[in-house]
């Protein structure tokens, strides 16, 4: 009687565990497509890494635990290895910053940064980057000085900046035309400040339409740069004597344009 007793508590036991009903996930699960979505936002949202923190994540670790011994392990010659490809890196970010160069800064995806034109200009070990706000010339492929001196503590430079027309919501209307400006800055490399003023001469999304007699590249600096361009229905004149850099793009003051 007894035994029958415990098969019967057991059989009931049973009989219960089975027909238990399931608990209600319906929160637990809205939990945890919060979660995967809270992680892809932070993954979008995450900074660029510079180019250090890039090597950084390359390079082999100088630090083991060994699976045998349960220890630590020091390789002393991938540690000489990691510093010496981070001395060359420095030495190379360093080079880029006190050279001249003009790139385009494209925004984050999904922020409301507009797209930037950056110069960087050089002088022994100082160095300034400038940019400015412009989605109509992009990475140019032709960046050139083409006029630099030196009066005193301020150094006059005239900058020639072409690209390809790279606009793609223009109907194919400025494909393979160009994109043109000229760019002058007058830099005190001491307090490491300077003033820029930039013309557009050249641009077919625009409407500008160079009308320089002599190639602007070619200028042999002899003689004043005499710069001419059409916009709309006007024609504007200005001109940059290499004589008198401190007088900046001289433009007639009848004429007022950008």
């Amino acid at each position: 009687m007894k035994k029958l007793f415990i098969l019967l508590l057991m059989f009931s036991l049973g009989v219960n565990a089975q027909t238990k009903k399931p608990t209600n996930t319906k929160g637990k699960g809205k939990g945890k497509t919060a979660v995967t979505t809270d992680s892809t936002i932070t993954q979008t949202e995450e900074q660029e890494l510079s180019p250090m923190e890039k090597l950084e994540l390359e390079l082999p670790p100088e630090t083991e635990i060994d699976p045998m011994t349960g220890k630590k392990v020091f390789y002393k010659e991938r540690k000489l290895r990691n510093d010496s490809m981070r001395a060359a890196l420095r030495n190379q970010l360093k080079t880029q910053h006190l050279s001249f160069w003009v790139k385009t800064k494209h925004p984050k995806p999904k922020s409301k940064e507009r797209m930037q034109l950056c110069i960087n200009i050089a002088n022994r070990d100082t160095n300034l980057t400038y940019c400015m706000k412009d989605s109509v010339l992009r990475d140019p492929e032709v960046a050139k000085i083409l006029f630099e001196k030196t009066k005193g503590d301020t150094t006059y430079m005239l900058i020639y900046i072409d690209a390809f027309s790279k606009v793609k919501n223009d109907g194919g209307l400025c494909n393979g035309k160009k994109e043109t400006k000229l760019v002058f800055a007058r830099w005190n490399p001491k307090t490491n400040q300077a003033k820029w003023k930039q013309k557009s001469i050249a641009s077919c999304v625009k409407g500008i339409t160079n009308m320089t007699k002599e190639p602007i590249v070619d200028w042999d600096k002899s003689a004043p740069l005499k710069v001419s361009y059409h916009r709309g229905s006007n024609f504007y004149d200005f001109t940059f004597d290499p004589e008198k850099p401190e007088l900046g793009l001289q433009t007639p003051k009848a004429e007022k344009e950008e």
